[in-house]
């Protein structure tokens, strides 16, 4: 498979990549180094422009780059690092560039959603994952009818919001982000616990309410696999 970095599609016939952990401010961040060669091309200066459109395809600033590495996964990255050599004869450039994703773990493209009615507290939800690490979910809860502290667990992890919802309201658990938001503004003074996630080899999410709800409302759970 071609490694894409935003736009750009590297050859795989010329480029190689290595990739490796590292420990930065307490924290394990992956390093991606790209290496390979521009050839082809007419002049030195076509070369240099080839180069650098591959430098500026990362900004050295934010992790905003999109990388996949594997066919359907991907990262976000920042550069770290680019080293250029052109060399006259024959005419052809080279380069290393080198990128640091500071969330480790590749994710799928694609979003998977799953549509999850509520009709009772302690309903459950069965979900499995395709990648070898947990997935963090977003959890939207829109209420049917009033919803007195909805809280969702994977059986381990329990996150709660302490609160009513009226018919209409819409809650969301980010676990991606670690956010907590109802009708967009932020909550998550008012919630507790921890963030629910999906394993690898299946977790069953359940749903809880306080008595006085009428447990009606309507769930959509959207998450992307995670791989190590």
């Amino acid at each position: 498979m071609a490694v894409t970095l935003g736009a750009i599609i590297f050859d795989p016939d010329s480029t190689a990549v290595r990739e490796t952990h590292d420990e930065v401010g307490g924290r394990r961040e992956r390093v991606i180094e790209i290496s390979g060669i521009v050839a082809g091309v007419s002049d030195a200066t076509a070369i240099h422009d080839a180069l650098d459109t591959i430098l500026n395809a990362a900004s050295v600033d934010d992790y905003g780059a999109e990388l996949s590495v594997r066919p359907g996964r991907r990262m976000f990255v920042r550069r770290s690092e680019f080293v250029r050599n052109v060399a006259a004869r024959p005419l052809t450039g080279a380069f290393v560039l080198k990128l640091a994703a500071r969330d480790p773990f590749e994710e799928s493209t694609a979003l998977h959603s799953v549509a999850w009615p509520i009709t009772a507290s302690g309903a459950t939800l069965e979900l499995t994952t395709a990648g070898n690490a947990p997935a963090r979910p977003v959890i939207r809860l829109t209420a049917t009818d009033t919803i007195v502290n909805p809280a969702f667990s994977d059986g381990t992890r329990i996150l709660s919001y302490s609160g009513t919802l009226s018919a209409g309201d819409e809650l969301v658990f980010d676990g991606a982000s670690a956010s907590a938001t109802l009708n967009g503004g932020d909550v998550l003074p008012y919630v507790s616990g921890e963030f629910p996630e999906l394993s690898p080899g299946g977790t069953t999410l359940t749903y809880s309410d306080d008595a006085t709800s009428t447990h009606n409302a309507s769930v959509t759970v959207e998450y992307r696999d995670r791989w190590w």
